[in-house]
């Protein structure tokens, strides 16, 4: 039993902040692709909006409290932060003013409809931002303890649903043990982790 929390704690510092944003990211592209593509069923968007607004919700939040708030002091990643925040504000007040006109919707009118897809390109261009130069600083000027310590923030705060992680509803039992203790986290959950993040580095 020990020699298993050892192995689990030797390897979790390859399980850190950033690998859980591109895992939330995964999700959140998927459902840009159906939101922005104008010959998709419109019965097939209205599930997929309602998914990405919650997991915008939680993903704004958890960003900002577990990656924004402690960073904003560094120097180099300053400027990125100011952007990130002012871009999430903007997705929040969408996000905030689009629940309400998704609520118990049997059809999709064409002016929510193309609220969603203006909404779904606002994320689109802020993950491209976050992935190509947020990302990047952050490994360059974060040591991997605290992208660890970070991520175990992250994923208190953004509690993934099994609707984020529908490619991987294996995770889904292991990720909700994780908001309580790290020492939760099972080698067999960071085995199937270490192999998703390695599948998206091909």
């Amino acid at each position: 039993m020990t020699q298993r929390k050892t192995t689990a704690m030797q390897t979790i510092q390859d399980i850190n902040v950033i690998d859980l944003i591109l895992l939330d990211h995964q999700y959140l592209k998927e459902c840009i692709e159906v939101l922005t593509d104008e010959n998709a069923d419109k019965k097939k968007k209205i599930p997929v909006a309602k998914g990405i607004l919650e997991a915008l919700s939680k993903h704004s939040n958890a960003e900002k409290r577990a990656i924004y708030k402690p960073l904003e002091s560094n120097e180099e990643l300053h400027f990125n932060i100011l952007e990130s925040e002012i871009e999430h504000g903007i997705v929040d007040q969408k996000v905030k003013l689009l629940k309400p006109k998704l609520t118990r919707i049997r059809i999709l009118q064409d002016e929510v409809e193309a609220e969603l897809k203006v909404l779904a390109e606002l994320v689109q261009n802020h993950i491209k931002e976050e992935e190509s130069e947020m990302i990047p600083k952050m490994k360059e000027e974060v040591d991997d303890q605290t992208l660890m310590e970070m991520g175990v923030k992250f994923m208190k705060l953004r509690k993934f649903s099994s609707s984020d992680l529908h490619d991987f509803p294996q995770l889904q039992d292991e990720l909700v043990q994780w908001k309580d203790s790290v020492q939760k986290i099972s080698s067999q959950f960071l085995t199937k982790m270490d192999k998703y993040v390695e599948n998206l580095k091909h």
